[in-house]
């Protein structure tokens, strides 16, 4: 029933992250899918190397010359089979009773997505925070429609060491396919997975869940925007994207770019792990 998407370039916490995430696709027969978007393959045969099994695919995207998380969302969404989809990062460690729980209900409720409420750094004020220990915003939309969004959203809470995940979606496959998943124009760090929560409310009008805390294997902002586009930090990275995406709205354009990345990005054939 659960196809698992793992977008990756170059980062070491895969090996610790991974496990949990296959044994939620083995509890409801799913897959897992690792998508190596511009990074290293030896570094991620090493990586893996502990990490084989069954249920465990590889996609290679081959010439791009940096990482663009929502094109990678979408080859791994083609790259794989099963009606519900969970994108992930590859530095989160789940529950996996709690990602199957939350599968269930996206399979079963046709109007219904979901997110989860947040996550707990492994590492408290990862972000070395100096007198600012918690910043967040609220975001509030309305269409002429009558369609509305709200989005809470904060960096991490130094005493509390949590924070929002609008990043990690579970989404049914053909409400994917409404909005043709997510926006590679969105080319940056910071604001692709508010996006697809802004698209799937206002563009498909389907009403967000969120619910469950899962770990944050915590590191600095160099592993964060390494691969990206340069910026001189990514803050100006999420401004960019917001009044980007912002405009789409504004001109009623609420699909992404799932056809055309599946047409254009050069991707290797699947591998399977055993």
């Amino acid at each position: 029933m659960l196809s698992i998407v793992i977008s990756w370039c170059n980062r070491a916490e895969l090996p610790r992250a991974l496990p949990h995430l296959v044994e939620a696709a083995r509890l409801v027969g799913g897959d897992v899918t690792v998508v190596n978007y511009g990074g290293d393959t030896t570094v991620l045969a090493d990586l893996l190397r502990s990490s084989r099994d069954r249920l465990l695919r590889l996609v290679e995207v081959r010439g791009e010359q940096y990482f663009n998380k929502a094109r990678a969302q979408n080859i791994g969404a083609a790259s794989s089979t099963h009606p519900v989809l969970f994108f992930c990062d590859c530095d989160i460690v789940v529950d996996p009773g709690l990602i199957v729980e939350l599968a269930h209900e996206v399979n079963d409720r046709a109007d219904t997505f979901a997110t989860l409420a947040g996550v707990t750094e492994s590492e408290h004020n990862s972000r070395r925070a100096g007198n600012v220990v918690c910043f967040g915003y609220e975001l509030n939309i309305r269409l002429a429609n009558g369609r509305s969004l709200r989005i809470v959203d904060n960096e991490e809470d130094v005493e509390q060491g949590t924070r929002q995940a609008p990043g990690l979606l579970l989404v049914r496959r053909c409400d994917f396919a409404r909005i043709d998943g997510y926006n590679g124009q969105l080319h940056g760090w910071g604001w692709e997975d508010q996006d697809m929560i802004s698209r799937l409310t206002l563009g498909a009008g389907l009403r967000r869940v969120t619910r469950g805390i899962v770990t944050h294997l915590s590191h600095g902002d160099l592993e964060r925007t390494a691969y990206y586009p340069p910026v001189r930090d990514r803050w100006e990275s999420r401004d960019r994207m917001f009044r980007q995406a912002l405009a789409n709205y504004d001109n009623d354009r609420f699909l992404g770019t799932y056809s055309a990345d599946n047409r254009e990005l050069s991707v290797a054939p699947c591998e399977v792990l055993n």
